[in-house]
């Protein structure tokens, strides 16, 4: 199985959403992998944008079946997610 992995920043937010979105582009359009393993621990700040993003990330990764992987979301990435109501749309349970 192919598979790309990618480190989301400590501050997952409008000012780092353009350039996270290229990275996560280049990734799936180059790569076409079967797996995406993203790496979310180190996320201590998340707004809407970056939530906006990575639910992207996700439809575009159910669209092309590819398997998301979800490697240990910080309690903050997860707290924001549920509090925006993302929790189940980004898969995070």
């Amino acid at each position: 199985m192919s598979s790309v992995e990618i480190n989301l920043p400590e501050e997952l937010t409008i000012s780092q959403a353009h350039a996270l979105h290229d990275e996560f582009e280049e990734l799936l359009n180059k790569q076409n992998p079967e797996q995406l393993v993203v790496h979310a621990s180190k996320v201590t700040r998340a707004d809407t944008a970056g939530l906006q993003l990575m639910l992207t990330v996700v439809q575009i990764t159910n669209e092309r079946r590819i398997e998301l992987k979800w490697d240990k979301p910080s309690e903050k990435f997860k707290e924001t997610a549920y509090v925006l109501g993302l929790n189940n749309a980004l898969g995070l349970h």
